[in-house]
């Protein structure tokens, strides 16, 4: 069975501001709650950027690896090696004007078993919520 979260904001940032936060693997480790490895991995074609990400969570690490596929203002995310049985999720940004985007995310995946036990709506929700308000705060760091 699948899960997924989807999560709407209004961001104080341009489309190309936040495109370009979503596709810095390497400052993820920065500000993304849990994360505490991130790495940019080769990649031969100019609108594909993967990824490796290395979340801390319940006394366990587990290494994600993950392929962005930009498109326009949205950016698609493949799962190539990680947790999850199956792992995607799409970022859409609509301008609103200069300084202000609306950011919809929306993730479906598939855990295994043992995360499955521990993994309610409520705490996907909150997980979902706080990486979105993450990506919210770095921007608004980065424009000071």
């Amino acid at each position: 069975m699948s899960s997924s979260f989807e999560g709407s904001e209004i961001f104080q940032a341009s489309p190309e501001e936040i495109l370009n936060l979503i596709n810095n693997f390497e400052a993820y480790k920065e500000f993304l709650p849990g994360c505490i490895e991130s790495t940019r991995m080769p990649s031969s074609e100019d609108d594909l950027v993967k990824g490796r990400l290395v979340f801390s969570l319940m006394n366990n690490t587990y290494s994600f690896e993950s392929i962005n596929k930009t498109n326009g203002f949205d950016v698609c995310i493949s799962q190539l090696k990680g947790p999850f049985k199956d792992f995607s999720a799409i970022w859409s940004l609509e301008s609103i004007d200069s300084k202000n985007t609306k950011v919809k995310f929306l993730t479906k995946f598939q855990l295994p078993f043992f995360l499955k036990i521990f993994a309610k709506q409520s705490l996907i929700e909150k997980i979902g919520t706080k990486f979105m308000q993450a990506f919210e705060k770095q921007l608004t760091e980065q424009s000071q």
